[in-house]
């Protein structure tokens, strides 16, 4: 059975291949006698006399009305040769003529959402599943409807149940383990782009998938075998040695890093992507020629906004190196005004809208009574957690050095695990982490133990997890593991807001953009960690940054027995740990502690009026 339906290109950039799911009840089989208007039908297309074939198409159904497979046939010679709405008006005639053909339906769906109306196609990928629920493309292109409708998680079960139908076809395999990665299941997304890499061992995309979904799992020694493969068989792709380049990088070895960013950048000259890799790898001593080239590049007004925003974040971190302080933020300036055409403004106001829920929602009196759940007694974990840029990476690193310890780096885990179970929640009509039933407790308990242990040692009896946004998300954490300990890490918002202002953050993460919102953000996020110290029943122990970095060792040691271990000298060489670090601040942590980074904000004081407002409640002491 053909099919007209593109996927989406974010998941499969491939041609759908015919399919046939066997009979087509309710089709009317047309006779002989138009076998020879349809094939010259077909010839007037493919010799674009669309109007001639139209008119003769008109004739022909006017001659045999209810002749529903007549109307798929010139349906589908219309879609192959680009008359779409031909097509789709005689396919909505075939499927009313024959109600109960399974196949009719399937391909008015497939042209109906090659026209867009999303929709509309849905209902006939759900008719065609549900009377043929064994056919392996009706569940594929179910589940690329809801894609394209935005509907993510309800995508996964669809393109699920085609892979368990389909198991070696390729574009299935690619849609599902694209959507297992980007909405937070890389352990289940890594088997299919091996599949897939034994499928096709040639295939650059799906051997870059396939090593960044690595990465994510924390094997960067298997990424740089993946990408070293790759480019053993394909060298002169850019995009391989980009990808080697930025795992070598995030491993912690700058020589091998250096090596493919230059590689890349030979490979593609005046990319973008690498230059900024070598301007952040050499940040005290970048590369003139490199530094040069990206001014160059920058005062074009051919290049785009995202690579603009990727230079000027990189070469801004150059020159505040260098103390040319007003040159770093005008690029910083430029950067940031170019990802806000990305990606539009931050809404401060429905920021404030989530924090003022969380404040009414959560009191003393919702964690005090009795839960219909089981919270695990593990001891292991701490939750490092405030605002990016505040030193969470450093603190991570300190506890990773202690014998007992692992730093697990920033798990997306309880961020999915809250979202999946407050989608849960809205469905069942219910509001709130202590409506949770035990099964579903018990089901992120596992998940989050599964995530957190899968690189650990067997000997640590401590697991920090740095992801800083996990602040939003305490309550769940103190019903999941109500011995964990949480540090939340404090820092001048001054110097957070410089930090964060001049950093390549997500594209999601609006409130990077503009300093008055980077701090109302800090603002925010203040007053929710007050809250939860007043409603929770769990240990949170405060670090602040400019302390640490003045007292290092009495501040450790506090640390370190927060989390209940015995100190450790280790904890004093934490910078000497060969573990790579995937953050903005890998390179600055494989220093000892100092004290340049505090009152970094002064080098800034013409923007005095920026950070006057907010800060006396913002500050680390209040």
């Amino acid at each position: 059975m053909a099919c007209s339906y593109a996927p989406d290109e974010r998941i499969d950039q491939r041609e759908s291949k015919p399919v046939t799911i066997g009979n087509r009840p309710g089709a009317t089989t047309s006779n002989s006698m138009v076998r020879i208007p349809l094939e010259e039908i077909a010839t007037l297309l493919q010799q674009r006399e669309f109007a001639q074939a139209e008119s003769l198409s008109k004739k022909l159904l006017q001659e045999f009305p209810t002749d529903a497979d007549l109307r798929r046939k010139i349906a589908l010679l219309a879609s192959q040769t680009g008359q779409h709405k031909l097509a789709l008006d005689c396919m909505a005639q075939a499927a009313a003529l024959a109600p109960k053909s399974l196949e009719y339906r399937f391909q008015l769906g497939c042209l109906l959402a090659h026209a867009g109306r999303y929709a509309q196609s849905l209902r006939e990928f759900e008719e065609t599943v549900l009377g043929w629920p064994d056919f392996a493309n009706g569940w594929y292109f179910k589940g690329i409807a809801l894609l394209r409708l935005g509907r993510d998680h309800e995508a996964l079960p669809a393109l699920r149940r085609a892979h368990s139908l389909a198991l070696e076809d390729a574009k299935i395999l690619r849609a599902l383990a694209s959507l297992e990665f980007r909405i937070g299941y890389p352990a289940d997304a890594l088997p299919l782009w091996e599949q897939l890499h034994q499928l096709q061992p040639d295939d650059i995309e799906t051997i870059l998938k396939k090593g960044e979904t690595l990465s994510r799992l924390g094997s960067l020694d298997q990424a740089i075998s993946t990408y070293s493969d790759g480019i053993r068989y394909t060298p002169d792709s850019p995009d391989l040695w980009m990808a080697l380049a930025q795992a070598h990088d995030d491993n912690g070895n700058r020589i091998a890093a250096a090596e493919a960013f230059s590689k890349a950048l030979q490979l593609r000259p005046d990319w973008p992507f690498p230059m900024a890799g070598l301007l952040g790898l050499h940040r005290d001593h970048a590369p003139e020629s490199v530094v040069e080239r990206a001014k160059f590049l920058l005062a074009s007004s051919s290049i785009t906004d995202h690579d603009r925003s990727l230079l000027g974040y990189e070469l801004g971190k150059v020159l505040d190196t260098r103390g040319e302080y007003a040159e770093a933020m005008a690029r910083w300036n430029d950067a940031n005004s170019a990802r806000i055409r990305m990606t539009g403004s931050f809404d401060p106001a429905r920021l404030d809208r989530k924090a003022n829920r969380i404040i009414e929602t959560y009191t003393v009196e919702s964690f005090s009574r009795p839960f219909a759940d089981e919270p695990s007694d593990e001891l292991r974990f701490v939750f490092i957690v405030g605002m990016p840029r505040s030193g969470t990476t450093l603190t991570e690193q300190i506890i990773a050095a202690h014998p007992s310890a692992f730093g697990c780096g920033e798990l997306p885990d309880i961020a999915l695990i809250s979202r999946e179970l407050a989608l849960e929640a809205v469905r069942q009509g219910n509001r709130g982490v202590h409506d949770y039933t035990p099964t579903q407790i018990a089901g992120a308990i596992r998940k989050y133990i599964s995530a957190a242990t899968r690189h650990a040692p067997a000997v640590a009896t401590r697991l920090a997890d740095k992801a800083p946004l996990n602040f939003w998300d305490l309550d769940l954490i103190a019903r999941m593991f109500p011995q964990a300990r949480v540090i939340w890490c404090r820092r001048d918002p001054r110097d957070i807001a410089i930090s964060i202002y001049g950093e390549n953050f997500a594209l999601d993460e609006r409130y990077a953009t503009d300093l008055t919102w980077i701090l109302h953000y800090v603002e925010t996020q203040r007053r929710i960690m007050r809250h939860w110290q007043d409603v929770l029943p769990i240990a949170i122990h405060e670090l602040h940054y400019e302390q640490l970095a003045t007292s290092f060792e009495s501040e450790a040691r506090k640390l370190i027995d927060f989390i209940g271990l015995p100190w450790d000298s280790a904890c004093f060489r934490f910078h000497l740990n060969n573990e790579g670090v995937q953050s903005p601040s890998r390179w600055q942590v494989k220093q000892p502690v100092h004290t340049r980074s505090v009152g970094r904000w002064r080098n800034y004081e013409n923007l005095q009026d920026v950070f006057s407002h907010q800060l006396m409640e913002s500050s680390p002491t209040n």
